[in-house]
């Protein structure tokens, strides 16, 4: 069996700043909204709409990014406020190569999720996300929660998976299978935005 915490944590950076002496290699998933959330539900407090996640992406990138290898911004697919295409010109404006999705619906589950999924609010969307991403050129990462979703992402071509803070060791066993055929792998959210 594999253990989360033998996975390789994705560091999640709030600052550009923290980004700029990071060594190139470093993969971070860039999401300005997680600042001040250190506890373990980030993931889901972050998808709240008083963080305006792309908002606060978008701004912050106005500055252009100091160093962008192998950094992975922050999307939440769900806006119903701004346009994807949109979201991609001004990455792209910003000189950031990669996306991923999230915050991510794979946060919430239960009957919230249904509704959320029935409302068209779903993995469908983060996935066509993706899709649209590395068409445009961007790298991109998948938060995922099942094996199903892991495989649409990588038909997509992303270049590597993020497996959710839920998922049990079963799952990421056959995830981490799956990852194989990607360039960067499999890696887990972490258990709080201030720990990698």
């Amino acid at each position: 069996m594999y253990s989360s915490s033998t996975l390789r944590s994705i560091q999640i950076v709030t600052d550009l700043g923290a980004i700029s002496d990071d060594p190139p290699q470093s993969v971070r998933l860039y999401c300005p909204s997680c600042e001040g959330l250190d506890g373990n539900a980030y993931d889901s407090l972050v998808l709240l709409p008083i963080h305006d996640t792309n908002g606060r992406l978008l701004s912050a990138l106005r500055n252009r990014m100091a160093r962008p290898n192998q950094v992975f911004a922050g999307v939440l697919a769900l806006d119903p406020f701004r346009r994807h295409v949109d979201i991609f010109r001004a990455l792209e404006t910003a000189g950031c190569p990669g996306v991923v999705n999230f915050p991510s619906v794979t946060a919430i589950d239960g009957e919230m999720r249904v509704s959320l999924e029935n409302f068209g609010y779903g993995t469908t969307t983060e996935i066509s996300l993706l899709r649209t991403a590395v068409a445009k050129g961007f790298s991109s990462l998948a938060v995922i929660d099942s094996f199903g979703m892991a495989q649409e992402a990588v038909t997509v071509g992303v270049s590597g998976l993020i497996a959710a803070r839920h998922v049990n060791d079963a799952m990421l066993a056959e995830l981490l299978e799956l990852a194989h055929v990607t360039k960067l792998g499999l890696f887990r959210l972490p258990d709080a935005v201030d720990q990698a």
